[in-house]
């Protein structure tokens, strides 16, 4: 779509409304004006932890609800006479008190709030951009909490997140329920976020996973299903919010390291290194409150790791005319990072709702990306010459933001990133890029119309990248703009149903010529039939502008092109989801079953297609294919909680059946360009896949299954848990066509004929604390030493053990 460029407000459908209600909102904010004549503090019961936000409302006047501060204190404006008040806050039991105005003012009062002991009352941000009960959410999420973090000895959160029923990590890339194939690296269609804010580098729309703050994580939130009403592009088939944690009452420092190796393969003659592989390193987190009224808020932490890696260097190959990088050394595909993060939130204390800070993030690593194994014997775990890269990555994020709580209950929230990433590979496709993201948001709770919950929103989000690999675009510098305006209305009706509905407009243009608006739209309705049953359904839109790498690279690797493609259109989805979810109590085993069946249909699916797209030269390139369809169910269940006496169990189990199909199979989306005096050859479905009969998209697993069990009795914990993956029945075409010498002799065809069957990968840990503050554990990943490939022309690694100690106090 080309545009007249005018002014954005009045261009963009949509964005003059959200623009409309924001203004209304801060204007309230502006000219309220309050009496301090109520206060007091909320507290959690029996201890001295503040609960920051809390709200209170007077039944004599519902229209008047304020919230408490960052540190739980107060202060209500009430008329001379007699009020009852509520106190609420989300996953505790209400409080009520009745209070008497008079002439003296302050009147004081502290609330104690008890727990409310339910799995489903779980607090949740993400599905709505303000907190909410598990239970009441319109769309299936689940919660990693920090503990399956910490006892699986994690370094890198693709480990845990692999553990969640509906998500797969093929080689890095993030997948939600099938709702995308493989793009080696580039252009997640899953939403990646730290604390609401999109992380995926500029250029590329891919995530760093091992730039991900693992010390200092609150809860990981997964959304699946399409998500871009609220976070707008990428978040095509779901969302994963990391959050932070900020200071409790008492100060925290605990201090991990772990030494471990890898075993030799259980594929004999492919164990390329000599003596031991090892893996080790070292992780700190520190949160504390500081300052004379502890109006400060402290978290430092940070990791250093080196890892031996298991995928060892190319190697020459007999009759294939690829040189061989002579200088890569074993020691080279080593990993090595170090990062260090930060986060300093203030509150002003003559500033009462008003709190400000600055987070930050950076690290330098040493890292290989290996594309294609060596073979599918002896070298399964070695690269072919050529398509192995390492890289010397520097990135950092720095996010200041300000959120202030109105008298009259507004939350206005101003969010900023700066993050730059900077690469130096060492085939002379370094790259780099710098993102600018700002957010304004503002959320209010209506009491006179009860329960009504308002969020708006304006969002920029701007990409500057710099590399020789996109000179196609007419230079070495590109840019992607991405402006947005959003609203999304929360209402619960009575104390069974709450309905949701929002709208977002979309504007991108791309190095300042293509300009493209899309608007999107989702709604929800969730209705508690009993106290633990819960009924939900949902329909959502995503759409995902393409990234600047998608358009414009033009490289090779060993021997294999990478073409550009100017003319690619975004993508885009529709999700709807039916679900219900029933809580259950078995003496203090608290937990859920939860049944959803799901349909998505995605429009100009882009994929990586190989053809002959100019003469002479044949490669990789980013294409629209069409439209595919995903349907199918999961079951999950997830809970915790003592069974007797001492002993408790937590779990987390799924099962996820999805059925991705082309929906036109016979189709032409495009056509080769072999050359003058030859036919074109037509692209589809059908032309491009290895097992078209089912109509299966590539690189997508119609089985899944995922279980994680640990049983704690006093100070010993044992963990286990298990993946299972059923065959991945289509990839693209061409590597069986390669798969011939002198050309790409990789075995893939003898390899996937000879590994059919279902993959299934365990791990185990035990833990035992000695002390307080000491515990070790003892831990191992792939404990059957199972040789398998997810993603095709790559293997995964052998088993490891290692053994971590913890110091916490």
């Amino acid at each position: 779509m080309k545009l007249v460029a005018i002014p954005l407000s009045l261009k963009m459908p949509g964005f003059k409304f959200a623009l409309f209600i924001i203004l209304c909102f801060t204007t309230n904010a502006m000219f309220g004006q309050t009496k301090t004549v109520f206060v007091g503090t909320v507290y959690l019961e029996n201890t001295t932890e503040r609960l920051a936000w809390a709200s209170l409302y007077s039944l004599n006047d519902p229209s008047s609800i304020v919230l408490a501060d960052v540190d739980g204190n107060f202060f209500f404006p009430l008329e001379k006479g007699e009020h009852i008040i509520i106190c609420s806050f989300l996953g505790m039991s209400n409080d009520t008190v009745k209070v008497v105005i008079g002439d003296k003012s302050p009147v004081k009062h502290d609330f104690r709030l008890v727990r409310n002991e339910k799995m489903l009352e779980t607090i949740v941000i993400s599905a709505s951009k303000f907190e909410q009960k598990l239970s009441e959410q319109s769309v299936s999420m689940e919660i990693i909490r920090p503990s399956l973090i910490e006892n699986r000895n994690t370094t890198n959160i693709t480990e845990v997140l692999a553990q969640v029923p509906g998500v797969t990590i093929l080689d890095g890339e993030p997948q939600i329920r099938s709702g995308s194939g493989f793009s080696f690296g580039v252009g997640s269609r899953v939403g990646i976020l730290i604390d609401g804010i999109p992380i995926l580098i500029g250029d590329q729309g891919r995530p760093e996973w091992s730039f991900l703050p693992l010390e200092n994580v609150e809860q990981i939130e997964v959304i699946k299903g399409a998500s871009s009403v609220l976070y707008g592009s990428s978040s095509l088939s779901g969302v994963i919010n990391v959050r932070t944690s900020y200071p409790k009452e008492k100060a925290i420092t605990k201090v991990q390291a772990y030494y471990g190796q890898y075993d030799a393969p259980s594929v004999s003659e492919t164990k390329w290194w000599d003596g031991a592989a090892p893996l080790y390193g070292l992780s700190f987190f520190h949160s504390e409150r500081i300052g004379k009224k502890n109006n400060v808020d402290l978290i430092i932490g940070g990791r250093a790791l080196q890892d031996h890696n298991f995928i060892g260097p190319p190697q020459k190959v007999k009759n294939l005319n690829i040189p061989v990088d002579s200088t890569l050394k074993d020691k080279d595909v080593a990993t090595r990072l170090g990062r260090i993060n930060f986060g300093i939130r203030y509150r002003p204390e003559k500033l009462k709702g008003l709190s400000l800070g600055i987070n930050g993030n950076f690290m330098q690593s040493h890292d290989n990306f290996s594309l294609v194994w060596l073979n599918d014997s002896s070298g399964l775990y070695r690269a072919l010459p050529g398509t192995m890269t390492i890289s010397d990555t520097k990135m950092f994020y720095v996010d200041p933001f300000l959120t202030y709580f109105s008298p009259l209950g507004f939350k206005h929230t101003l969010n900023f990133r700066f993050f730059r990433n900077e690469v130096d590979n060492n085939n002379n496709q370094s790259n780099s890029s710098n993102v600018y993201y700002g957010e304004y948001r503002a959320h209010k709770e209506f009491k006179f119309i009860k329960d009504l919950h308002l969020t708006a929103g304006l969002v920029m989000n701007k990409i500057r990248a710099n590399s020789e690999l996109y000179t196609f675009s007419g230079s070495n510098d590109n840019s992607l703009d991405n402006y947005a305006a959003f609203f999304q209305a929360d209402k619960k009706f009575g104390k069974n149903v709450n309905l949701s509905g929002g709208y977002r407009i979309e504007y991108f243009t791309i190095n300042d010529s293509e300009e493209v608006i899309k608007p999107i739209a989702r709604a929800g309705i969730s209705w508690a039939l009993t106290e633990g049953t819960f009924l939900r359904a949902s329909y959502g839109q995503g759409y995902r502008y393409p990234s600047i790498t998608e358009k414009f690279i033009f490289t090779s690797a060993g021997g294999i092109f990478v073409l550009p493609n100017p003319e690619l259109k975004a993508e885009s989805s529709e999700s709807i989801e039916a679900g219900i979810k029933q809580g259950f109590k078995l003496g203090k085993f608290l937990g859920y079953l939860d049944l959803a069946f799901f349909r998505q249909k995605y429009n100009n699916t882009i994929e990586y297609t190989y053809a002959r797209w100019i003469p002479d030269t044949a490669g990789f390139k980013f294409v629209n294919t069409g439209t595919s369809i995903v349907k199918g169910y999961e079951i999950s269940m997830a809970g915790g909680g003592k069974v007797y006496k001492e002993l408790s169990v937590n779990l987390l189990i799924g099962y996820t059946y999805t059925l991705p199909r082309a929906d036109a199979p016979a189709d032409t989306y495009a056509n080769d360009n072999p050359g003058p005096g030859f036919v074109p050859t037509q692209l589809s479905y059908n032309s491009t896949s290895t097992d078209p009969a089912n109509r299966i998209m590539k690189y997508r697993f119609r089985h899944t299954a995922k279980a994680d069990i640990e049983i704690s009795w006093k100070n010993i914990s044992v963990g286990f848990s298990a993946r299972v993956f059923s065959f991945m029945e289509n990839i693209d075409k061409l590597f069986y066509d390669l798969d011939v010498p002198h050309i790409l002799p990789s075995g893939i065809k003898n390899y996937r004929e000879s590994h059919s069957g279902a993959t299934t990968i365990y791990d185990a840990r035990i833990r035992k604390k000695f002390t307080k503050i000491f515990s070790v554990a003892l831990l191992s990943n792939n404990l059957s030493n199972t040789s398998y490939s997810l993603r095709p022309l790559k293997i995964e690694a052998p088993r490891t053990i290692s053994m971590q100690l913890t110091a916490e106090f």
